[in-house]
């Protein structure tokens, strides 16, 4: 008897992250990134706006993920398209707790 091995069948590749084509590197200088944090039960992406722990040198940064929310958000009321993508990437759960302590953009 003859046995024929067959090439395993390809592995689907890994989704793509929900934030890779934001401009994190401009995010990153100012002192905030957008996190993906796998999915909701919905399936939809989980995704939270957090101040990035450790700032450049020449970055002050934020106190807390509080002043990186008022910082994106000022951004976006005054018209930055990448703030104003990066607000309507984060999930229904951070949006409404961002919504709560800066208000609407």
């Amino acid at each position: 008897m003859i046995t024929i091995e067959t090439a395993p069948p390809p592995v689907a590749a890994p989704p793509a992250s929900p934030v890779a084509d934001l401009d994190l590197q401009t995010a990153w200088r100012e002192g905030w990134t957008l996190v993906f944090r796998g999915v909701l039960l919905d399936g939809s992406s989980r995704i939270e706006l957090r101040r990035i722990d450790v700032t450049p040198a020449d970055v002050a940064g934020f106190a807390g993920d509080h002043d990186a929310w008022e910082h994106v958000v000022t951004q976006a009321r005054g018209g930055s398209a990448l703030h104003r993508d990066a607000l309507t990437r984060v999930d229904r759960v951070e949006r409404r707790v961002i919504e709560a302590f800066c208000g609407t953009w």
